[in-house]
């Protein structure tokens, strides 16, 4: 069973796989100032976007702590996992998207370093991981384990394809291969498009993140689905991104009016498209935005395009790229603390489902209030008046 697949840069057929095997090998904790060095170390392997610091530190916002593991010695890893966290000890939850990972090509992570993994979380007072994944080889090897239990235990936070499979473009060196994988619909859109005389940009930039926000909402509004995180996640998530080459807004403008943009991270293999929207009289400039965006971040290195899952309407417009990718495993929940998570399943679960659709309902209103206008216009305002006063308390 292997945990990750071979770094791209190495062919997989020409390697036979071979188990990991170090004296004294352990997990130890990452420390925070050196994360953009891993997250680098990251861009070399097949690691997935949430399991690099770039995407996981926004998260302290919403109440999950990352704690950032590697196994083998520090001079010479051989493994990674990023464990989001939330609780208190000894009642503390893990959640693995996509891990862990391999840091070596050719090589399996050694059942005694998943043992490892499960003693160090069971000495740190965690209840239960959650682990997901989108191999069934990776997630099947993790449910063979006698504390493993192939339910959901925590499924409040699913930032994942559980349900809705993600449509995944898998481009060509050429763009006439790239394009004949797509729909007739989308190449006679493309040609129109360009008959329009729509002007493409790309850039890194906070701000203008900030001004598209706007068409964003409007966009989630008519299509009628909800923003999940706000503003200020993604603005977090570009910030910490950027530096490594990850991360780009892209949009396309009509006589100087932007009419689409896309937020678009990328890790190794894969360019994610975290956001996207279009003005509704510019549905060409749709197709336009994303094919534009694609080959750009195809000449950085990912070869796929993930437009990302396709719930109810956003289907029909991704289909024109891409098939319906497979349906993703279960998720696997492997039990830590055997009597406390008896409780939390028999009664304290139960209720937390109960009280779920309020909690999620209550987040993305605040969501929606912390990423007004207004709401901000009155931050800076009362900061001002803040500051004023300190200062004339300063002179008096």
């Amino acid at each position: 069973m292997t945990i990750a697949a071979p770094i791209p840069k190495i062919e997989p057929d020409s390697l036979s796989l071979t188990i990991v095997s170090l004296t004294g090998a352990s997990w130890f904790d990452i420390r925070q100032e050196d994360l953009p060095h891993w997250d680098n170390y990251l861009l070399e392997s097949d690691a997935w976007l949430h399991q690099y610091s770039f995407w996981n530190e926004p998260l302290r916002a919403l109440g999950l702590e990352p704690r950032y593991l590697a196994w083998g010695s520090p001079s010479d890893p051989r493994a990674y996992v990023c464990i989001l966290t939330t609780g208190f000890r000894p009642v503390k939850i893990g959640l693995v998207f996509r891990g862990p990972i391999c840091l070596q090509a050719g090589f399996e992570i050694p059942e005694t370093a998943l043992a490892q993994l499960m003693d160090w979380a069971r000495a740190d007072g965690y209840m239960f991981i959650r682990f997901t994944h989108s191999d069934p080889e990776i997630i099947g090897g993790i449910a063979s384990r006698d504390s493993a239990r192939e339910i959901d235990a925590f499924p409040y936070f699913q930032d994942f394809p559980m349900q809705s499979p993600d449509f995944v473009v898998a481009q060509s060196e050429s763009e006439e291969e790239t394009l004949a994988g797509f729909d007739r619909e989308v190449r006679r859109k493309l040609k129109r498009a360009v008959e329009l005389g729509y002007e493409f940009r790309s850039c890194d930039s906070v701000d203008v993140l900030s001004e598209h926000w706007p068409l964003y909402q409007d966009c989630a509004r008519r299509k009628g689905f909800r923003l999940e995180r706000p503003l200020s996640f993604y603005a977090q998530i570009l910030r910490r991104a950027r530096r490594h080459n990850c991360a780009r807004v892209y949009s396309v403008h009509s006589d100087g009016e932007v009419v689409g943009s896309a937020f678009v991270v990328r890790d190794s293999g894969s360019a994610h498209c975290l956001l996207a929207a279009f003005a509704p009289e510019h549905r060409h400039a749709a197709v336009f935005l994303h094919w534009k965006a694609m080959r750009d971040m195809f000449r950085l290195g990912p070869r796929n395009y993930n437009f990302g899952p396709g719930p109810g309407s956003l289907a029909r417009f991704k289909q024109q790229f891409a098939k319906r990718g497979a349906a993703c495993p279960g998720p696997v929940t492997i039990v830590l603390n055997d009597p406390l998570f008896r409780l939390w399943w028999k009664v304290l679960f139960p209720l937390a489902m109960l009280v779920k659709p309020v909690v999620v309902g209550t987040f993305r209103s605040l969501c929606v209030f912390y990423d007004s206008r207004k709401f901000r216009a009155h931050s800076r305002g009362f900061a001002r008046n803040l500051q004023e006063r300190f200062i004339r308390w300063t002179e008096a």
